[in-house]
């Protein structure tokens, strides 16, 4: 009899589950829920103040990767425009930019950007370079003159400096 209530109890006790093993489970769960939660509402570049030449660059370069070719002119100053023979531009896939550096003097401004272009559907590697946008102010407004060659939508567009 006494034979019978240990195995009764010992079946019981097998049956309970490890505290231990819960707690270490549960934890490990959060930490996957906590990573999908950062991965899948990471948010993108900040937006720059659109009344600075940096953030002309950004709004003029994300119209023109969006292919809204319409916003990307309102970006282009008068002498530009007036003179556009319009270019076919470049379907822009995979383009990050970083600004190196911004300098105004006047009424120009030069943003030096780096532009990383994709590494390609098979994982080669893709590569940067180092460009620039020129800008003039117009109306109180800083307008694109001239930019690096994957994003001008004018031929009369000068390459960036």
């Amino acid at each position: 009899m006494a034979r019978r209530v240990h195995d009764v109890l010992m079946t019981q006790e097998a049956a309970r589950p490890d505290r231990t093993l819960i707690a270490i489970l549960s934890i490990i769960a959060a930490i996957v829920v906590i990573a999908f939660v950062v991965v899948f509402t990471r948010g993108g570049p900040a937006d720059v103040d659109p009344a600075t030449p940096e953030g002309v660059v950004q709004s003029y370069s994300r119209a023109m990767v969006a292919s809204d070719y319409e916003t990307a002119r309102g970006f282009l100053s008068s002498d530009v425009l007036a003179n556009c023979d319009r270019a076919e531009p470049n379907t822009i896939q995979g383009l990050r930019m970083t600004v190196i550096s911004s300098k105004v003097n006047g009424d120009t401004a030069v943003v030096r950007v780096s532009m990383e272009r994709g590494s390609g559907e098979f994982g080669g590697s893709g590569y940067t370079s180092e460009e620039a946008f020129t800008m003039v102010r117009e109306g109180g407004l800083w307008k694109v003159i001239s930019t690096p060659w994957e994003l001008a939508l004018c031929y009369n567009q000068g390459i960036g400096e």
